[in-house]
């Protein structure tokens, strides 16, 4: 039996002549704590607000993103670029690690390459 499923991925030029998914609406109403909510009020809303945001991800804020820009809006404080988290948490395991051994009385040079 093939599954009956009514959620449809809407496309940037289908956003613009849309309304918001219920999704991203029902997570905006609980965010601003109202029944309705407006373009002008969510485009108050800081990126950071969004991204912690119960039932808002990625593809949510890309939605929300999409959707306030169709109503001439934008998000405020998107980051200046995305910084791969996994490059960031290496980092900084590494100058955990370089630390620890320096306490401990170990030099640590870089490496020749």
């Amino acid at each position: 039996m093939a599954e009956m499923n009514d959620c449809t991925l809407l496309s940037d030029d289908q956003l613009a002549s849309h309304e918001l998914p219920t999704r991203q609406k029902n997570a905006l109403r609980l965010l601003l704590s109202k029944p309705a909510i407006s373009p002008e009020e969510v485009a108050k809303l800081d990126y950071r607000v969004l991204e912690r945001a119960p039932g808002v991800g990625k593809k949510s804020i890309d939605i929300i993103r999409a959707w306030l820009n169709s109503q001439g809006f934008e998000i405020t404080g998107l980051p200046e670029s995305t910084v791969n988290q996994r490059v960031v948490q290496r980092k900084r395991k590494l100058e955990r690690a370089i630390d620890y051994l320096r306490w401990h009385g170990y030099e640590v040079h870089r490496s020749r390459q």
